[in-house]
C-alpha cells in the first residue's frame, strides 16, 4: 500500500497520469525481419511513446504469432489485439470503399508523392472509406505505401519482348492487370509463397519492391531486375487501433499521435523502403543484373496508367460503392496533384512535405 501511494505521489508530481497509461498489444502477420517492421513500424511506436511521455507503449507480436495477415482486421476489431497491421485488399466485402486504397497501385510512381496522395485520398477525399473503418470498429492512424515495384526474374530479362509469355507472381489485381497487359501470365501468389514459386519454377518473375529481395529471401533466386517504376503498392494500414483501445487513450495523447503523422509519412517511406531499396541494390549489384527496361516497356506503362481509372471504376461498381465514377475521379485527381503540382514543392525536402501533409491531411483528421 505504501509503495502504491508513493508511486501515485511521484506520478502526480511529475505530471504523469497513472489512469491514462496504456500498454497496447500490436499484432502483425508481417515477418519480424521485414524492413517495414524494423525501420517503419517499430520506430513509429517508439516515437509515439516519446510523444506521449511514456503513457502509450506497445507490445509487438509479429510474424503471424497472434494474427495472420488475412485475419488481422478481425483480430484488431474483435480485440484479440489492441492494435495492428492489416491490408485493405483482403476485405472488399467488409470494406467496399476502403479496399479501393489497395487498388491504386497503377497511379503512383514517386514514393513520397504516393504516400501523400494515398493518405489524402483516404482521410479527406473518401468519406465512404472512413465510414467503412468506423463500421468495422477500427481507427487507422496512417496508410502505407512503398517504393516502386520492379520486375524481378529468375532469368536474364531487359526488354518488353523478354517478358512476354513468362509467368509472374502477383499479389494484387493491379499488378496482375499490368502483367497481363505485357503478355505475361499472372499467377496470384501470397507474399509468403513468392520464393517457393520462383524456386520450383512455378513462376518466372515477381513484381515487388527492390528491398523485398532481401526481406523475403529472394537474393539467391532472382537473377535480373528491371528497375523501371511499375506502380507502387498501397493500401496497407501499418497502425490501426481497436476503437475501444483508442478511446481509452487520453484525448491529448491521441492528438499527440496524430500530430506525429505528417512527418511520419515521409520517414516511414524513406526509412522502411527508399533506403533499404538503395542498400539492397548496392549489396547485390554484383550478383543480380539491374537494368532500366526499354522504350517499349515505358510506352506500355503509359498506356496502362491511362486505363487504370476505368479499371478502378469497374471495381468500385462491383463492390457496390456509391457514385463510383465521381469517387474514382476524385482519387485520381489527388494522385495527379501530388505527383504533378506538389512534388516540385517538396522533392527532397521532408520539412516541406510535412507542412503540406499537415495542412492537406492531418489538420482534417476526424477519427
Amino acid at each position: 500500500m505504501r509503495q502504491a501511494i508513493t508511486v501515485a505521489i511521484l506520478a502526480l508530481a511529475s505530471g504523469t497520469s497513472l489512469a491514462s497509461a496504456q500498454t497496447l498489444t500490436y499484432g502483425s502477420g508481417v515477418p519480424e525481419r521485414s524492413g517495414a517492421n524494423r525501420f517503419g513500424v517499430l520506430p513509429m511506436m517508439e516515437r509515439i511513446t516519446d510523444a506521449t511521455e511514456g503513457r502509450v507503449t506497445f507490445t509487438p507480436i509479429l510474424g503471424g504469432q497472434l494474427v495472420s495477415i488475412p485475419g488481422a482486421l478481425r483480430g484488431i476489431a474483435d480485440g484479440v489485439v489492441d492494435s495492428g497491421f492489416f491490408l485493405t485488399q483482403f476485405h472488399p466485402a467488409e470494406l467496399p470503399a476502403a479496399s479501393l486504397m489497395s487498388e491504386v497501385t497503377g497511379l503512383g510512381t514517386d514514393p513520397f508523392a504516393t504516400i501523400g496522395a494515398l493518405n489524402e485520398a483516404f482521410f479527406v477525399t473518401c468519406d465512404a472509406c472512413r465510414s467503412d473503418l468506423r463500421a468495422t470498429g477500427l481507427v487507422p492512424l496512417l496508410l502505407q505505401s512503398a517504393t516502386p515495384l520492379t520486375m524481378q526474374c529468375t532469368r536474364p530479362v531487359a526488354t518488353l519482348t523478354d517478358l512476354q509469355g513468362l509467368r509472374v507472381s502477383t499479389i494484387g489485381q493491379p499488378e496482375a492487370r499490368w502483367g497481363a497487359s505485357l503478355g505475361m501470365v499472372p499467377v496470384n501468389t501470397s507474399i509468403a509463397d513468392i520464393l517457393t514459386g520462383l524456386q520450383l519454377g512455378q513462376t518466372d518473375c515477381t513484381l515487388v519492391g527492390t528491398s523485398w529481395i532481401r526481406s523475403y529471401g529472394l537474393e539467391d533466386t532472382v537473377k535480373s531486375v528491371i528497375e523501371m517504376p511499375q506502380g507502387i503498392i498501397a493500401g496497407a494500414v501499418p497502425l490501426a487501433f481497436n476503437a475501444g483501445a483508442w478511446d481509452r487513450i487520453d484525448a491529448a495523447d491521441r492528438a499527440a499521435m496524430v500530430d506525429l503523422m505528417p512527418r511520419m509519412l515521409w520517414d516511414y517511406v524513406a526509412d522502411a523502403y527508399v533506403e533499404p531499396d538503395e542498400a539492397v541494390r548496392a549489396e547485390l549489384s554484383d550478383a543480380i543484373a539491374f537494368v532500366p527496361g526499354d522504350e517499349a516497356l515505358a510506352s506500355a506503362w503509359q498506356t496502362f496508367q491511362a486505363d487504370e481509372q476505368a479499371a478502378l471504376v469497374t471495381l468500385a461498381q462491383q463492390r457496390g460503392v456509391e457514385n463510383p465514377e465521381e469517387l474514382v475521379a476524385a482519387i485520381v485527381e489527388v494522385f495527379r496533384v501530388w505527383h504533378e503540382d506538389l512534388l516540385p514543392e517538396f522533392d527532397g525536402d521532408p520539412e516541406a512535405f510535412e507542412r503540406i501533409a499537415r495542412e492537406r491531411i492531418f489538420s482534417l483528421y476526424d477519427f
